[in-house]
């Protein structure tokens, strides 16, 4: 019964309408839905694209939505093939796909928009010991014509000298044209 209760609770808040100043992002929202009802596609879609660049701009941290072990370098945004284990032999390097999201865009002159990262790397083991913290590991830099929101941060880490066992890579990206920071983890295991 309580549990009854819970989802006629949700299904409550889910149906109750907004406030009128529920604010500017479902002001766009809105306008996205009032263009499509009038059947203007290409501004419904330039709507939308404002919409995301607002709540892109917003957010208060970069977020990273994917992160995979690869089985060779990514050639694009979502172009890579995953690697099928964890397990990597004593010194084979770790290549790792992520996408962040929520960057800010530098300005190198000529109307173009640069993207950049400090990557930090943190080696534990699965207790949580620290056992290296290498701050400015790399760094990932991009420039375009065009604000991109997409970014394939390709990552090549060679742990030469790791005993075999299984440890925690924690890959901090630090946004060089914001303050923004996004932390991940992979988990990886060494043999012989």
């Amino acid at each position: 019964m309580t549990s009854a209760r819970a989802l006629f609770t949700i299904a409550l808040v889910a149906l109750a309408p907004l406030p009128a100043t529920a604010g500017p992002l479902t002001d766009k929202a809105a306008e996205v839905e009032a263009l499509l009802s009038a059947g203007d596609d290409k501004g419904a879609i330039a709507a939308a694209r404002d919409l995301f660049g607002a709540a892109w701009d917003a957010s208060t941290g970069l977020a990273i939505g994917e992160t995979v072990l690869l089985a060779a370098p990514a050639s694009g945004y979502g172009i890579y093939n995953p690697r099928a284990t964890e397990s990597y032999k004593l010194g084979e390097p770790v290549l790792i796909y992520a996408e962040p999201m929520g960057f800010g865009y530098g300005s190198p002159g000529q109307g173009l928009y640069s993207i950049g990262f400090f990557v930090d790397l943190k080696v534990m083991t699965e207790m949580g010991e620290i056992l290296a913290d290498l701050q400015n590991l790399t760094e990932l830099d991009l420039v375009s014509r065009y604000p991109n929101r997409e970014f394939q941060a390709n990552l090549t880490y060679n742990l030469e000298g790791i005993a075999p066992g299984r440890y925690i890579l924690q890959t901090t990206l630090r946004d060089k044209n914001s303050t923004k920071i996004g932390t991940f983890e992979n988990t990886v295991e060494f043999v012989e």
